[in-house]
């Protein structure tokens, strides 16, 4: 029995010659159903998230940021209840993050045209459409430099031996709980390998799995509530910019084993060692 839901889709890879900006946000309605435009400064790289209780849909834009300042809103629904933006730093390049929380579950699907990406759900549109930045608010100024003067031509020196650069931080993009047979298992998707440290804890019995190079592609802090016979909520934090702490409040004491995975970890409740 599945406990969580997550898709993982990619959109078109292109990959863009600097960082994009979202211009503007709009909601409203196609065919009387709910949309959702995304302007951006040229064509943008997505990779979408769905999620499940609540049903979500999320976008990563990928080497982009936004023209606003990040904003959180609530809305009463039947169709759309939350819409979050946020912005998430990695490596010296910028991840665009909007959020879409609904009512209830419905199909989807996400259409690039051009600058504009299009979300459309078959649920029922806002009252009145809404837009991001709000009417009246100023968007926050992007500058890109201009390039710098050529310097002068002279003798080149000899070449350096090239720098080995760091790998990077690999990003955490869902935490799912499913139960298999006696097993209930928590994983932990990434877009690479991840390093980690774990320890159980008791009173109240928990298991902590820290991750010295990651980030949360979800929001810093967050909670899943399970309430299974063994597993209880899943928390997550990030306790600074490049380290990431899972914590696994248990029902009742139970052994545990972690199964690295190439994209990824998971951690095995109950069930004996795999050999």
């Amino acid at each position: 029995m599945a406990l969580g839901l997550g898709l993982l889709l990619s959109g078109p890879a292109s990959a863009p010659a600097g960082p994009a900006v979202v211009l503007a946000v709009f909601m409203g309605s196609h065919e009387g159903r709910f949309q959702l435009e995304i302007l951006g400064s040229e064509p943008l790289d997505y990779v979408v998230i769905e999620g499940a209780e609540p049903f979500s849909v999320s976008l990563l834009l990928l080497n982009a940021s936004f023209a606003f300042p990040p904003e959180e809103r609530q809305l009463p629904g039947p169709g759309l209840t939350r819409i979050r933006t946020a912005v998430l730093e990695r490596e010296g390049s910028r991840l665009g993050r909007l959020d879409l929380t609904f009512g209830k579950s419905a199909p989807f699907r996400v259409i690039k045209e051009g600058a504009r990406l299009f979300v459309r759900v078959d649920t029922p549109p806002p009252p009145g459409g809404l837009a991001l930045p709000a009417p009246g608010r100023e968007p926050v100024a992007t500058v890109r430099p201009a390039p710098a003067e050529p310097p002068a031509r002279r003798t080149p020196p000899p070449p350096a031996p090239p720098a080995l650069s760091a790998p990077p931080v690999p990003l955490i993009l869902e935490l799912r709980p499913e139960v298999v047979g006696d097993d209930v298992q928590v994983i932990i998707q990434a877009d690479g390998p991840l390093a980690y440290k774990s320890f159980a804890l008791d009173k109240p019995s928990r298991v902590v799995v820290d991750f010295e190079r990651a980030q949360l592609a979800m929001a810093e802090e967050d909670t899943i509530e399970v309430d299974n016979a063994v597993l209880k909520r899943i928390r997550s934090s990030q306790p600074s910019p490049t380290s990431v702490r899972v914590v696994l409040d248990l029902a009742r004491p139970r052994p545990f084993w972690i199964e690295p995975r190439a994209e990824g970890v998971v951690v095995h409740l109950g069930a004996a060692r795999r050999p």
